[in-house]
């Protein structure tokens, strides 16, 4: 185009990532994708977004999620729903602890518990930003003046909360099972964070007398248990 019309000639080269990063910022400012707690003129509709833990890296996996829930985001949007859409971060303790042993090389235990949590804090906040960065340039519509982490009280106190009221209604129960424990970590840990190794190993037979005689046998490659 010709500057002699009055008119800017458009660059050759155009910076995506700054136009994108404008556009964000403008959508954050404008409350676009806001939700309106004051609105009861239009059906809410919520969604459980599971929150990633702050590991510093949005992975494939990560991408797909989100592009999925964002999709269903703005369809209900287009559809006249009030979209409560947040992002939250799972500050877990475990894997954050084992993630600040790493990167820092300083086993907790050689450090005092206030200093060794809030080297974790320090580090959750650093691979959130990362992680927010990237949610951000993906271009999703998350409401992020919703935004939590579990790791705040403000947290603990609508979990601990959601979870009395299911007892209270019998959603759920309070009970005694076996655990996984880690030696290393002296702490219970969840199936998902076992790691299972396959070797071979040797099956021993036992066999248990019983009351009224005879014997009942049973196979394990554990005795000692």
């Amino acid at each position: 185009m010709s500057e002699g019309c009055g008119m800017k000639r458009l660059p050759k080269l155009r910076d995506f990532r700054d136009i994108e990063a404008k556009w964000q910022r403008f959508w954050e400012e404008k409350g676009i994708y806001r939700f309106d707690w004051e609105d009861t003129s239009r059906p809410t509709y919520s969604i459980d977004t599971p929150p990633p833990y702050p590991s510093g890296e949005f992975h494939m996996g990560n991408v797909l999620n989100w592009t999925y829930i964002d999709i269903v985001a703005r369809y209900k949007r287009m559809r006249g729903y009030n979209v409560y859409f947040p992002q939250g971060w799972d500050c877990h303790g475990l894997p954050t602890e084992v993630a600040v042993e790493k990167e820092l090389g300083v086993p907790r235990s050689e450090v005092p518990p206030g200093e060794f949590r809030r080297m974790c804090e320090r580090l959750v906040e650093k691979y959130i930003q990362v992680m927010k960065d990237a949610i951000k340039r993906l271009g999703c519509s998350v409401d992020w003046t919703t935004e939590y982490r579990t790791m705040d009280p403000s947290y603990w106190r609508k979990t601990q909360l959601s979870f009395i009221i299911l007892y209270k209604k019998g959603l759920i129960y309070r009970g005694v099972h076996p655990t996984n424990w880690c030696p290393r970590c002296e702490t219970a840990i969840a199936d998902a964070e076992v790691e299972h190794v396959e070797r071979t190993g040797k099956l021993n037979y036992i066999r248990f007398p019983l009351e009224g005689g005879g014997h009942v046998t049973i196979a394990t490659t554990r005795p000692e248990g």
